[in-house]
């Protein structure tokens, strides 16, 4: 009996001591939490100047957080001070992480402006590396924290960096298309060349003739054409860089070759006229000697005719 009434006495008195602990136990973990949110106003304080130091003083609020809820689970539960406190910390927490990821950003952006430039100087292939390099480091940035994004200003800045990938990818096209023409304008201005060199032997070792100059003068309207389609192909590039230079170089190397032919033509030409002028003088002077024994042989008569009407008046 003794032993059963001092039972139910312990019973009695056993939700008083679980009260008592429970009491004491959610005053140990507040106790910790505030130890803890004094290293979260240090990280607050560094968080603009020092990441390291501020991550440091973060993990130790973060340390003094879990062991607070050891000791009492509901901690974040039951106790206003802590549910509030807790949430300003974990804003703190962003902050650092932005701070951490903003020289990401700014190397991104700094990349994003080389591509910008290098896309201005139609350096195509430098501005998409620069771009690619803008994209790793804008994913590493994100990757420290997406809320890097919330800052309106970078917001702006790396939208505009993303669009560059449009102008990039049109620029290449355009440049394409521009070595597909420069290709096949080099081919025509090729054959031109081809054709303008073969004229250019013929006008070395033709005879003189009319047929020589005729066979030149088809060369040189061949060339010409093939000179206009080349043209037509490479109208509208750059001559002064890259494959411009190289067609450049190759219409000059035609119009020399085709000026040449030209000269050809114009002697061929000239010395035809002299030969057809020498022709006719001789020619005249072939049928000039008949033609003086008939006017002599006129005067003759005509002295006799004078004689004989002298002869008839005496």
């Amino acid at each position: 009996m003794k032993y059963w009434m001092l039972t139910l006495t312990c019973i009695g008195l056993l939700p008083a001591s679980l009260s008592f602990a429970a009491s004491d136990a959610a005053t140990a973990a507040d106790n910790v939490f505030r130890e803890g949110v004094a290293y979260c106003n240090q990280a607050s304080k560094l968080s603009r100047t020092d990441t390291e130091q501020a991550r440091t003083q973060y993990s130790k609020y973060l340390s003094h957080l879990e062991r607070a809820k050891t000791i009492d689970t509901r901690l974040l539960d039951n106790n206003s001070f802590a549910q509030r406190e807790h949430k300003r910390c974990t804003l703190i927490d962003d902050n650092i992480a932005r701070a951490e990821a903003m020289p990401i950003v700014e190397q991104s952006l700094a990349q994003c402006e080389q591509a910008r430039a290098a896309l201005d100087a139609s350096n195509l292939e430098q501005a998409s590396e620069s771009f690619n390099q803008f994209q790793s480091l804008r994913d590493q940035a994100l990757a420290v924290t997406p809320t890097v994004l919330r800052v309106g200003s970078l917001a702006v800045r790396m939208r505009v960096c993303d669009r560059l990938v449009e102008k990039i990818s049109l620029a290449q096209s355009d440049q394409q298309l521009a070595l597909q023409k420069a290709s096949r304008a080099l081919t025509v201005y090729n054959k031109a060349l081809a054709s303008c060199d073969v004229g250019r032997g013929m006008s070395a070792t033709s005879s003189l003739s009319t047929e020589a100059v005729k066979a030149l003068e088809d060369v040189l309207s061949q060339v010409n054409k093939q000179l206009s389609n080349g043209d037509a192909l490479g109208n509208g590039l750059d001559r002064s860089v890259g494959d411009g230079q190289q067609l450049a170089a190759i219409r000059n190397r035609v119009t020399a070759c085709s000026s040449d032919i030209v000269a050809s033509v114009a002697s061929m030409n000239t010395k035809l006229e002299q030969q057809a002028l020498m022709a006719k003088k001789a020619e005249d002077a072939a049928i000039q000697p008949p033609q003086l024994a008939v006017q002599a042989e006129l005067s003759i008569l005509q002295g006799q005719e004078i004689v004989q009407i002298g002869d008839g008046s005496l």
